[in-house]
């Protein structure tokens, strides 16, 4: 709810969808009963329901609400405005309600401003190619989250009170645009940023991967990790690693994870990092994190992580001799929600070039599933999500291997506690059968389960929509097993097909909050914000987002 000059504004819309069969509903005046509200005083409210339109995109019907000392503001002619799509004329409506719709002409963002008397209040609905009928209007999250940069990686706590994204300021497709083969107009590999080992080309050289973008300093992200950046350009360096400026060859981006509260306005600000110590490089991060609150301000948290220093091994044969490095793990620790948490401390080698090494202080801890064979420890385990009981017992945590290579890539699996204490105890692991996992080409990735259902992301032959499966079992590792307990999975978020500028192409990180009686799905989507010409690669503008479920 947001609170500003007296207007109030609620948006409303619906998409169809080829992907959705039987989905139903009234359109314009004919929904309005689900749109009725009593104004309270000089505020804003935000309602979003659903209407069917036209086509395979549906309109935004836009219910405006005017009020003064908690009266309805009557025979008001308050404006509508935006950059996209097509706005129809305002109507009256009565009771202070003043009706607008707009047509949107492809999937994006489509950003809202209402004006009256000098007061004004903005917000962002987006478009995507399908929305299931369990969802409302998917809108883009307010407040500090969202820059030009990057943002991905988005959690948020099971209360709704906090948001997590991986973010920094920098252009995604910069990692594309170093693998692009530099007769395309790329960088011709990974490591080539210096130029091509037989001296063929030499350095590459693009805004993508040598200049910043969006925010890292206050208000937005106060204390980012900056060793690495002059004014706007990458330093292409790394203090922990012993490497001087323009010596990288590679692009390695910088991203910090950063915590938001809720405002009493429902955008989220007060940024917070939680983070490694890496001397401030931003080189060293976590991902896929998970939180149970404590009730006391504080959370415990899981993470993955890749310690570069492998301080834990896999025993494959189980002959008491390691065999390899066990990769991305699961670690966890305790943080103090709203302050700045360090997870660990790392510093450099004696040897410049190497990586760097563990330090003091380091509270965090592995999540020990097991060293010996295949089905502990050993490859990655990505995205945890905790799952635990009502009095907090943790039971299980889920994750993805989007890491790997080899037969069971792009599948998830779940961890189930069989004895003993998180974060140690005894743990079983199942590979969720089909219909969850599938195989070919598809990659099943970044789990949330609520111990009823499923979301999930996946990608594959097409690009990341997030996905739901229904889950009839028991807590156990035999039931999670049984292909009976689980629904065939239906895409609830689609991503658009099209690679056109503004569509948004890629949807996932879904993640489940419930805020105020009412259940609250966060993630991540992307856009396509232009082209370039010289390789052809699309640049996307990774965002985080939300839909109210019915």
């Amino acid at each position: 709810m947001r609170l500003i000059l007296g207007i109030t504004l609620l948006a409303t819309s619906v998409f169809m969808s080829c992907d959705f069969a039987g989905n139903s509903g009234d359109s314009g005046a004919g929904a309005r009963d689900e749109n009725v509200f009593e104004p309270s005083g000089d505020g804003i409210s935000l309602k979003f329901n659903r209407i069917d339109g036209p086509g395979s995109l549906s309109s935004i019907e836009i219910i405006i609400s005017l009020s003064k000392d908690s009266e309805a503001v009557l025979n008001a002619q308050p404006s509508v405005s935006s950059a996209k799509g097509n706005l129809s004329a305002v109507t009256e409506l009565g009771d202070g309600l003043y009706r607008a719709q707009l047509d949107p002409d492809s999937t994006g963002e489509y950003p809202i401003t209402v004006s009256y008397n000098s007061k004004s209040v903005s917000e962002t609905p987006i478009v995507l190619y399908g929305v299931d009928d369990a969802f409302g209007q998917p809108m883009s999250v307010s407040g500090y989250v969202n820059t030009a940069g990057y943002e991905d990686g988005l959690t948020v706590s099971p209360d709704g009170e906090y948001l997590f994204v991986q973010t920094g300021p920098h252009y995604f497709m910069g990692v594309f645009l170093m693998q692009a083969s530099k007769a395309s107009g790329g960088c011709g590999g990974a490591m080539n940023r210096l130029g091509a080992v037989d001296g063929s080309y030499t350095q590459c050289e693009h805004t993508w991967i040598d200049s910043l973008i969006g925010s890292y300093t206050a208000p937005e992200r106060p204390g980012f990790f900056d060793a690495r950046f002059s004014g706007n350009q990458m330093l292409h360096n790394s203090v922990s690693w012993g490497v001087a400026n323009n010596a990288a060859p590679n692009y390695a981006m910088s991203t910090m994870f950063y915590g938001f509260k809720r405002q009493a306005d429902g955008s989220f600000k007060e940024p917070f990092y939680i983070a490694f110590d890496d001397q401030g490089d931003a080189l060293i991060n976590p991902y896929g994190m998970s939180f149970m609150m404590n009730g006391d301000g504080t959370a415990t948290m899981t993470y993955t992580f890749d310690d570069p220093t492998d301080p834990d091994m896999v025993d494959f044969d189980a002959n008491g001799s390691a065999d390899a490095q066990s990769y991305f793990d699961v670690y966890t620790t305790q943080i103090e929600l709203g302050k700045n948490n360090i997870l660990g401390s790392f510093v450099a080698s004696s040897t410049p070039g190497t990586h760097p090494v563990r330090s003091s202080p380091f509270p965090s801890q592995l999540v020990n599933f097991g060293n010996l064979g295949l089905d502990g420890i050993a490859g990655t385990q990505g995205n945890s999500h905790l799952f635990y009981n009502d009095a907090k017992q943790i039971q299980s945590i889920w994750v993805d291997d989007e890491f790997d290579s080899g037969g069971d890539h792009g599948e998830i699996s779940v961890h189930v506690l069989q004895s003993g204490s998180f974060p140690n105890g005894t743990w079983t692991k199942v590979v969720l059968p089909s219909p969850v996992n599938i195989a070919g080409e598809s990659d099943e990735i970044q789990p949330f389960f609520t111990g009823e259902s499923l979301l999930f992301t996946r990608s594959g032959s097409s690009n990341p929509s997030v996905w739901f499966s229904v889950y009839s079992g028991g807590h156990s590792a035999s039931e999670y097993a049984n292909a009976s307990n689980w629904s065939t999975p239906v895409k609830v978020l689609a991503n658009d097909p099209n690679l056109q500028i503004g569509n948004i192409i890629t949807i996932g990180e879904p993640t489940v909050a419930e805020y105020q009686g009412k259940s609250i799905v966060y993630f991540i989507y992307g856009y396509i914000r232009a082209f370039d010409s010289a390789s052809g690669l699309y640049d996307v503008d990774m965002q985080a987002g939300y839909v109210e479920v019915k």
